[in-house]
Parts: structure tokens; sequence; C-alpha cells
């Protein structure tokens, strides 16, 4: 393939939804891209990156700073959705294996079934146009359909009568596998039940400043106290520069990086249902927002103290000992072989991070709450990894034994390593279904 193609597909991705609005993951792609192109892949690497594309110093240490790895790990998910969306008809694909920075540009290959359909689809669309003997003959190059029968008989136009046919059968053949694939589409994923035209959404990111407020206050906060915004201030005694420093923190709006990820692959995916969602801070949420609407809150009761609110309806607990500064899931209810509980320890380099999926009905029964939660960063990322993959998805409900037709409402324990901020392979520790 000529560097002319290349180029121009790379133009076509940073046009794309994914990417028009991140100026750091389209010069990413388009750096990488274009040392490929010119030959120079094997000068790439993470300091390469981080010095060209990020502007840090030449000798900056990698495993200080993993603002490639973390851009790397969205720049793959963001070609993903760029392919299932407005890429899905391109013939090339630039992929960027696991633990390299080096693109590959591949052709995709499609069935000649698949492209005839394709073209039967455009044929039957073009303002009632009956295809001729050409486009026919088109058609047929390179397929097993057997050739139209090419004979007369008493005035009937045999030909014609057999194109048609085969152009029909096409046609019905592409609108049974996108009606197939709709319905699996709705089935399988609880994100389908998420975004209806009946209630609204609403999208809740961590409050990122609870944390160190927590931290230095050696205790979690509650939901009650969240709510009263008083926590910060209770003070006895003389205020600590540490502290006065969490309460600067406290004072001002931040969420993470993963948390804003995430909001934004969930936007997108909503508008691909026709529904608009709401995003909400957490301090600006009320009691009310989570009893009647669909709500998905982001991070663990640390960041999102709301979660609190659905504790009850649990059996994976997720708490942060203040003092130990540990993380524990409480498993309020053990199956035969489980442990009553699982423990993070962040002071850990290689630690093990856990996250959690739950998928609840809302306090009025009529809609649903989706929490993502992790005792880490990379945590709260595999929660999602989970939850938008449909294919993992189906063979988790097929390994739980559920064979009803609606996703059903669950709980997933999973298990990841954190690698420099970011989750790499995950694995379900356990899990309940509900009703």
């Amino acid at each position: 393939m000529s560097p002319t193609t290349k180029r121009e597909l790379v133009q076509r991705i940073i046009a794309s939804g994914p990417f028009s609005k991140s100026e750091r993951l389209s010069s990413f792609l388009l750096h990488i891209c274009e040392l490929e192109i010119q030959g120079r892949a094997a000068e790439l690497s993470e300091k390469e990156i981080g010095h060209s594309v990020f502007r840090l110093p030449i000798d900056y240490d990698p495993s200080a700073d993993g603002i490639v790895r973390s851009h790397a790990s969205r720049l793959r998910r963001r070609l993903e959705m760029y392919y299932m969306r407005e890429g899905c008809e391109e013939h090339l694909r630039i992929v960027i294996p696991r633990g390299s920075y080096q693109p590959r540009f591949e052709r995709i290959e499609r069935s000649s079934a698949a492209m005839q359909a394709g073209q039967a689809e455009t044929l039957a669309e073009n303002d009632g146009i009956e295809p001729s003997s050409a486009s026919l003959k088109e058609l047929q190059k390179g397929a097993d359909l057997p050739k139209p029968v090419e004979v007369a008989f008493r005035g009937v136009p045999w030909r014609g009568i057999a194109a048609a046919f085969i152009v029909a059968s096409l046609i019905a053949a592409v609108l049974l596998f996108r009606h197939f694939r709709a319905v699996d589409r709705t089935q399988v994923s609880p994100l389908a039940a998420m975004f209806t035209k009946d209630r609204p959404t609403i999208l809740v990111p961590g409050d990122s400043g609870l944390v160190v407020w927590q931290e230095t206050q050696h205790k979690n906060l509650t939901l009650s106290d969240y709510l009263a915004s008083n926590y910060d201030k209770n003070h006895e005694g003389p205020i600590s520069p540490e502290q006065q420093l969490a309460l600067t923190l406290l004072g001002r709006r931040y969420t993470s990086m993963v948390d804003l990820e995430i909001v934004q692959n969930l936007s997108n995916l909503a508008r691909s249902y026709n529904v608009e969602p709401l995003l909400r801070f957490a301090r600006d949420v009320r009691p009310n927002d989570l009893k009647y609407n669909n709500v998905v809150l982001i991070g663990s009761s640390e960041t999102n103290p709301w979660n609190q609110m659905f504790q009850g309806a649990m059996n994976f607990v997720l708490t942060k000992d203040q003092q130990r500064t540990v993380y524990t899931i409480e498993n309020r209810h053990p199956t035969h072989g489980e442990p009553d509980r699982w423990l993070s320890d962040p002071a850990e380099r290689l630690r093990t991070a856990y996250c959690k999926v739950s998928f609840l009905a809302n306090p009025s029964g009529e809609g649903n709450v989706l929490v993502l939660e992790g005792t880490s960063m990379a945590g709260t990322e595999c929660a999602w990894e989970f939850i938008s993959n449909q294919e993992r998805l189906k063979q988790f409900l097929r390994a739980a034994g559920w064979t009803a037709h609606q996703a059903p409402h669950f709980e997933a324990l999973l298990w990841t390593s954190n690698l420099g901020g970011n989750a790499a392979t995950s694995a379900i520790v356990a899990w309940r279904i509900g009703n």
C-alpha cells in the first residue's frame, strides 16, 4: 500500500468523532504513523514519544511518568471505537500491538459474500433502477454464485428475473444480519438498559479531592456527612499544613482522567442509542436523582460517596482502611470455597488491584444503576473495560448459567495487575447474579 493511502487513512481517523476532540491522541497517532510510513518505526520508543509528542525532557524517566503508556492504552481503545462505527467500511486497519508503539497497517479481509451484499444494497437503493447486465457481471466477479439462466421461454426474460432474485436475496441477507446484530446488542449488554428514551441517564464521575482529605483525616467520609457539606469544618485543634492543603484541594472540583475517559465513552455510546446523557459532578447530585433515573456511578466510595446508597443491595462491598491505607472487599455471603474478604495494598509496587461492576435496580425499581469502582484508577479502568466488552459479557453470563434473553442485574468482582497506573490483564474472581 502506498504512503498516500496510509496518510489519507490517518487523516480520516483523526477527523472522526473519537479523535476530533482529543488533540493529544491525534498527535500521538500522527507521529507514530508518520515514522512508520517513513520507514523509521524502529526509532519509536516510550522515551521518544514522550519527548516528541508530550514535550517531556529527553532524559525523563518513563518508570516515574506513565503518560505515554496511559495514552497508548486510550489510543488503542479509540481506534477500536473508530472501526466499530465511522470506520466500519474501511479496508485498511491501523493496529498498535500491546507492549509496542510501532503501528501496523493491515488490510481488512472481507468475505466476497459480504462485499456482494453491500454492492447489492447500493444497487437496490439507486432510485429503483433495475440492475443492468454489466452490473450483474461485476457483481458476479470472484463469486461462487450460480450465473443467471440465459434462456428465453415464450418471451419471458429469465435472465432478468434470475438477476433480480439474486439481488433480492442478498438484500434480505443484509437486513437479516443487521436485525440479529441489533437484537444481540440490546440483549447482551447492560449498557443498553442504561440508555433508554423513557427516563434520563445521569453520569457521575468521582470527586477526587475527597481522597486527599480522607487520607489526612485518617477516616472515611460517610454519605450523610457528604450531603451535609460540613465535613470540612469539623476540626479540633490547629490545622497542619497537610490538612490545609487537603482543604484547599477539597474546595476545588477535581476528577481523574480515567473517570473522564469513561464519561466520554459512555456519552458516545449513549448517542448511538439516540440518547443524550446528563453529566453531574458528585457534589451536585441529590438522592432523588438516583431514585428515579438511570445512573452510572464511577469510582469507589472513597471518591464517590453515592456508592454507599446502594451498598445494602451488594454482596461485595469495597472499603478502605484509612489507618493502614489498605483496601478491603468484603464478601458478605461467601459461597463454597470463597474467602470472606479480599485485600489490596497500594504500597505494593506491582500490586493486585480489584474492580467491581454492580448492575442494580434503582430504588424506585423502574430504572437501573451501574456502579464502576476499583481499588485504584487501574481498577476503575478494569471495571469499564469489562462492562464495555460485549464478547466477554457473553462469556461471563454463559459461565454464570444465565440463559434468559435480557441481561440480569449482577455483581462481578475482578482482579487485575496495576502496571504504571493502567489495568493490564484481568480475571473474574467471583460474581452474583440477580433475578
